[in-house]
């Protein structure tokens, strides 16, 4: 009985085993293939991310100044710019599946054929496209760098991580190809997978150099933009090494608005897509300046640089002094949007007219007599001196030292009087004297402190990255700049901005504004397509004295509107209108050209070479390179002949206002502040008043906003 139970056992076991091994063999056999596919599909998929289009830059009357432009890239897997082993044989699997090659050939050979494809795309690409075949290789070149500049600064932060993200995705080797072109190379060169052509954008700009600085750029994101992204934790949103970001300028200001959200596609190991999110396009942002205003402006200021003996460049700025909207940002000159690239080394190299200086937000100039508005507001605020007290002005400060601490405007006279001078005379006149006695009073210390009260030494909230502080020292700076304190000469050169204090003309206009409106507040430069505000998010400042504003005022009334002010030649020939200014004229330092610079060799030889740089210096040399121990200003702009004086930059600013409004009051009606700072300029009241009065008039005869 037992026997035949285990008889039985056998065979129901021989018979189940019988089942399962013919299963297996049906699965492993006859359905091989679907499982191999499945199994593709699971383990395998492949993610694309498609670019999205960024938002346009509009000036305040809708006017489009940037924005993107359909296009095409044509685009090479990275690993077969490495020429990875590896992916040549998955790419060969992959190819003999799909039937593209006999499922019996080996894989070394279907990557052997693969290599001779890929020698000879590139003079087929080089064809195609119409660029040399060394430019396609130096752009290869280009592309492996930058992706070993990655995964070094990636290893060195996580040291177990072997490769990163770019060695294997796609790069483009030719960028912003037309659609035809685009469609001629996908079909002549279909029998290279690794090749793609990928729809993407390039960023045009209006053809209007006078907004080219404030536009600003675009580069690729590097690793601290990346670690930093407000956007890093949103899979479609956040930079990843090798995207292209705003660096500069509206585009780097406004690039969490501009930027959009990138489309994904997954697919299978077959190249059916599993999953796909389309990309959805950036917000757009709206400017506060307008494009016929910069045009206008440009004009003026060129004028005005053209006329000088040594022309060099300019900027403007205007602010509504009632919103701090900044109206108008002009730095001359400029250049065209599409030359950066192609004209960089020429622009970067002329070192006269500096053409890729930003010089309204980032130029700092000593600021001139222009300073002496906040010197008298300090001391009339504190009550150490009054609207009526009196200084006498005879032409220099310190009796038997005539030439030192002089009075400029006195000693241009004819007749070299001035005499005794009062709060408004003295800022009518620009009298130096007085505003030596008044610095000399308040102290460097708390005249610096003023200076910062009224928006010196800081930005002004517009958010661009080109926007400099300048400088207003205090006791640190100096310690640590000029290993000194504070000395009694330095209340002396404060007071009438000469010194080591300097202003940027949007800070010189933006004291204007204060001036007129009684209080420092940021300025706003761009908006959104929500109407909320960008840039630096900092608070109005207190309350200026009106008392000591209202001497102020009166006093820049009258260097625009009574006969023999400073800055006469300002005065508007607008019906019901009034500007309302202070000149400045600036000494400054030439400016450096190159250096001479000394080398010293290991065995003790020396020699001097006249460059630009450092870099420049040594770069004719072979290795081991000389050090350099020393140099020297060279050559100078602009050339100074024996015997005369330093030059000067000529500035002019000031605010509008009704022709009611009460003498010394907050101005009546639409009140816009004004900078204009020219280059080697002289005097202000001579060059930069004039194009002032050019300006106001334009704004306001313009059509409102």
């Amino acid at each position: 009985m037992f026997r035949r139970r285990l008889l039985w056992f056998a065979i129901l076991l021989t018979l189940f085993g019988g089942i399962v091994a013919a299963r297996l063999a049906y699965i492993q056999v006859a359905q091989a293939a679907m499982y191999r596919e499945i199994s593709d599909r699971l383990l395998a998929p492949s993610t694309e991310y498609l670019a999205a289009p960024r938002g346009s830059v509009r000036d305040r009357h809708g006017v489009v100044l940037l924005r993107d432009e359909p296009t095409f890239d044509v685009c090479l897997h990275y690993a077969v710019l490495v020429g990875r082993e590896e992916y040549l044989l998955s790419l060969a699997a992959q190819l003999r599946r799909r039937g593209e090659f006999p499922p019996t050939m080996p894989l070394r050979e279907i990557a052997d054929e693969l290599r001779t494809r890929i020698e000879s795309m590139w003079p087929r690409l080089s064809q195609l496209t119409g660029l040399p075949v060394s430019h396609l290789s130096d752009r290869a070149t280009r592309i492996r760098e930058r992706v070993e500049r990655i995964r070094a600064g990636v290893v060195e932060r996580i040291p177990s991580v072997r490769r990163v993200v770019e060695e294997d995705r796609t790069h483009a080797i030719v960028e912003d190809v037309a659609a035809d072109l685009a469609a001629a190379i996908r079909i002549e060169l279909r029998d290279c997978p690794w090749l793609t052509v990928e729809p993407g954008a390039r960023r045009v700009a209006i053809d209007a150099p006078e907004v080219t600085h404030l536009l600003g750029r675009l580069g690729a994101a590097d690793l601290d933009r990346i670690a930093e992204d407000v956007f890093r934790d949103d899979e479609l949103r956040r930079l990843r090494p090798g995207d292209r970001c705003g660096i500069s300028g509206v585009e780097r200001l406004g690039e969490d608005v501009l930027r959009g959200s990138r489309g994904r596609i997954v697919r299978d190991a077959r190249g059916d897509t599993l999953d796909s999110v389309a990309p959805a396009a950036g917000r757009n942002l709206s400017l506060t300046i307008g494009l016929d205003a910069q045009r206008f402006i440009a004009r003026v200021l060129a004028e005005a640089v053209r006329e000088l003996p040594s022309p060099a460049g300019a900027a403007a700025v205007v602010v509504d002094v009632q919103t701090r909207e900044v109206l108008a940002l002009v730095s001359y000159p400029s250049y065209p949007f599409d030359a950066f690239r192609g004209e960089y080394q020429a622009l970067e190299q002329d070192r006269v007219e500096l053409p890729l200086l930003f010089r309204a937000v980032s130029g700092q100039y000593p600021p001139g007599s222009i300073c002496k508005a906040i010197t008298l507001v300090g001391a009339l605020s504190e009550g150490l001196v009054t609207p009526d007290t009196t200084f006498e002005c005879n032409g220099f400060l310190l009796p038997g030292q005539p030439d030192r601490f002089r009075c400029w405007i006195y000693n241009m006279e004819p007749r070299g009087t001035h005499g005794p001078q009062t709060a408004e005379a003295a800022v009518r006149n620009s009298c130096n004297i007085y505003f030596f006695h008044v610095g000399e009073r308040l102290g460097p210390g708390r005249l610096c402190q003023w200076l910062r009260r009224m928006g010196m030494g800081r930005t002004q909230g517009t958010g661009l990255i080109e926007e400099a502080t300048a400088v207003v020292p205090d006791a640190d700076w100096l310690r640590r700049n000029q290993d000194r304190d504070f000395r009694p000469a330095d209340a002396w050169n404060f007071a009438i901005g000469q010194g080591e204090v300097t202003i940027t003309p949007l800070q010189a206009a933006n004291v204007a504004a204060t001036i007129a409106a009684g209080a420092w507040a940021p300025v706003r430069l761009a908006f959104d397509d929500r109407g909320v505000a960008l840039g630096e998010a900092v608070p109005a400042g207190h309350p200026l004295s009106e008392s000591a504003l209202a001497t102020l005022r009166r006093g820049m009334w009258r260097v625009v509107n009574e006969r023999g002010g400073t800055g006469a030649q300002a005065r508007l020939d607008v019906p019901g209108w009034e500007l309302c200014g202070k000149t400045g004229s600036a000494q400054t330092v030439p400016r450096v050209l190159n250096w001479l610079y000394t080398l010293e060799w290991p065995d003790g030889r020396r020699e001097t070479v006249v460059a630009a740089s450092p870099d420049e210096a040594l770069a004719a040399f072979a290795d081991p390179k000389p050090t350099v121990i020393g140099w020297r200003a060279h050559d100078r702009y602009p050339q100074l002949l024996e015997g005369e004086k330093l030059p000067a930059h000529a500035w002019f600013m000031g605010y509008t206002q009704q022709a009611n409004t009460p003498r010394g009051g907050a101005p009546r009606g639409r009140s816009l502040a004004i900078s204009v700072l020219i280059e080697f300029g002289g005097g202000g009241g001579r060059i930069a008043a004039p194009a002032a009065k050019q300006i106001a008039e334009y704004m306001l005869t313009a059509p409102a906003p």
